[in-house]
C-alpha cells in the first residue's frame, strides 16, 4: 500500500507563511503605498509627480502623501482615502487587477485562478453574442502580469521563511511529521480495499503459519511481527479471527502498516515539504521504503526547469466543452490539463496512481474546483483506497472539514464511491 501526501496553499500557512492569494493582494497595495509615499517624501520641487507602472497610474503627488498611514497596516482602502483626501486621479490599467481587488473588498478573499475562469466563460459567452469588451487576448495578457508578480512575491516570502523560521516551526514540523509519517490505520480504507487487504494479509499467514506448524521454517526464519502473530492467535487462527486482530487497537504489534511509497504531491509553488524528507528517527523507513516529490503545478525556482502552472483545470465543466469546440487556442492558453504536458509531472503521477493501492492525505488542499480534472483521476482510481482530510481548526467549535467535503464531492462523479472512500471526521483530525 502506498500514500500520496495532498499538498496545498493551507499546508504553507500551517507553518506561518503568508502565501495565500489575499496576502500577495495586500502585500501589493501595501508595497504601491510605500511607493507613493517615498516618491512624495522625495520630492523637492513645487510640481507634482505622477506615478506609473503596469498596473495603475496615479495623479500627480505632493509632498508630503500619506504620511497618516503605516505601511504595515495599509491596503487599498487607505490608498484611496489618502488620494480621495488630495484629490488626486487613480485609474487601473490592469482590468483583471481591479476585479480581483474589488472580490477581494467585498468577500475578503479572493481565488485568483476562479475568477479568471469565470471573466474566461465572460469572454467567451459575450464573444458569442457580439457584446464583447473584453477580449482574451486582454485578459491573458493582464492574467500573465499578476502570475509573474504572484512568483516574485512567493519567491521572496519563503526566503523570508527558510532565513527565519519561527519559533514554532519545530513543534509544527514534528505535529505534521508525525501525520505524514503514521502508520496505516485499516479503519480508513473503503470496504473493497479494505477487505482486498485482509485476504492478502491472511493468505500470507496461513502460508507462514503452516511452514512453521510442519517445522519448514523455524523461530529465525520469522520476522518479530510475523512470530508474534502466530503467538497471539495461533497457527490455525481462522479469517475473523485475524480479521479482528487486524482492525485491533493492537494491530500496529503485529502487522506491518507502514507505506511502502510515498508521494508528496505539492500543488504550491514552495518547497516546505522538503522539510519532511524521512527522518533518522524512523529507521523503518529505511527498509525499501521510497519518498518522491512532485510539484505538479511547477515551482519558483527557475533552476527546476518547472514552469509554474496558474490558470484552471475543470474539464468536467459544461462551459469548457463548449470553449474547447471554439477554434481559437486563446481561450486554452491557461487551461491546466494542457499545461501539464510541458513537463513529464503528469506522466510520473500516473505512474505512482497505477502502481498499485494508496491513500491520499489531504494536507491543506481546499480540493476546489480550479483542479477538478487532476483530482477526479486520483479520487475515482480504482487503485484510491482511502481519502483523509486534515483540516484547519478556526477556534470557537469551528473548522473548515465540511466546506473541504463539499468541494471533494465536486470531484467525484460516483457519489457512492465517494462516501466509501472518504474517512468520516470522527477518524480525521486536525493538520496542525
Amino acid at each position: 500500500m502506498n500514500r500520496i501526501i495532498l499538498i496545498g496553499n493551507g499546508f504553507d500557512l500551517a507553518h506561518g507563511m503568508k502565501t495565500s492569494y489575499n496576502h500577495f493582494l495586500k502585500d501589493y497595495w501595501k508595497n504601491i503605498i510605500a511607493q507613493l509615499q517615498n516618491a512624495a517624501a522625495n520630492n523637492i520641487t513645487s510640481q507634482g509627480i505622477p506615478f506609473e507602472n503596469e498596473e495603475i497610474k496615479v495623479g500627480e503627488i505632493y509632498g508630503p502623501w500619506g504620511t497618516t498611514t503605516k505601511i504595515e497596516a495599509a491596503n487599498f482602502e487607505d490608498l484611496l482615502t489618502n488620494l480621495k483626501s488630495q484629490n488626486i486621479d487613480f485609474s487601473f490599467k490592469n482590468k483583471f487587477l481591479e476585479i480581483l481587488t474589488k472580490r477581494q473588498k467585498e468577500l475578503n478573499w479572493v481565488d485568483i485562478e476562479i475568477e479568471y475562469y469565470e471573466l474566461l466563460k465572460k469572454s467567451f459567452n459575450d464573444n458569442e453574442q457580439g457584446t464583447l469588451d473584453y477580449t482574451i487576448q486582454k485578459l491573458n495578457k493582464e492574467f500573465d502580469r499578476i502570475k509573474n508578480l504572484l512568483e516574485e512575491y512567493l519567491v521572496k516570502i519563503e526566503l523570508e521563511f527558510d532565513k527565519n523560521k519561527n519559533v514554532n516551526f519545530p513543534r509544527t514540523r514534528h505535529n505534521i511529521g508525525r501525520k505524514i509519517y503514521s502508520n496505516f490505520n485499516l479503519r480508513d480504507f473503503s470496504e473493497s480495499s479494505l477487505n482486498q487487504k485482509i485476504d492478502m494479509e491472511y493468505t500470507d499467514f496461513v502460508k507462514d503459519a503452516k511452514a512453521f506448524k510442519e517445522g519448514q521454517i523455524d523461530r529465525t526464519d520469522l520476522s518479530e511481527k510475523r512470530f508474534s502473530l502466530i503467538s497471539a492467535i495461533g497457527v490455525d487462527a481462522d479469517k475473523e479471527k485475524f480479521k479482528q486482530l487486524m482492525l485491533s487497537q493492537d494491530a500496529q504489534v503485529f502487522f506491518d502498516f507502514i507505506p511502502n511509497h510515498t508521494l508528496f504531491l505539492n500543488f504550491n509553488y514552495t518547497f516546505t515539504e522538503l522539510h519532511y524528507q524521512i527522518p533518522d528517527r524512523l529507521p523503518e523507513w529505511r527498509n525499501g521504503k521510497t519518498v518522491d516529490f512532485i510539484h505538479i503545478h511547477g515551482s519558483n525556482r527557475k533552476e527546476d526547469k518547472n514552469p509554474i502552472i496558474f490558470g484552471f483545470g475543470d474539464e468536467l465543466d459544461d462551459d469548457y466543452k463548449k470553449i474547447e469546440r471554439l477554434n481559437n487556442n486563446d481561450y486554452l492558453e491557461n487551461i491546466k490539463s494542457i499545461r501539464y504536458l510541458d513537463t513529464d509531472n503528469y506522466k510520473r503521477l500516473l505512474e505512482f496512481v497505477n502502481s498499485g493501492n494508496y491513500q491520499i492525505m489531504i494536507m491543506g488542499h481546499s480540493c476546489g474546483t480550479s483542479d477538478r480534472t487532476l483530482l477526479n483521476t486520483i479520487f475515482e482510481s480504482d487503485n484510491c483506497a482511502s481519502i483523509k482530510v486534515f483540516y484547519h481548526n478556526k477556534g470557537d467549535g469551528k473548522d473548515n472539514f465540511g466546506d473541504i467535503i463539499k468541494n471533494i464531492s465536486r470531484n467525484f462523479n460516483d457519489k457512492a464511491l465517494m462516501r466509501d472512500r472518504v474517512v468520516n471526521k470522527t477518524y480525521c483530525e486536525p493538520l496542525n
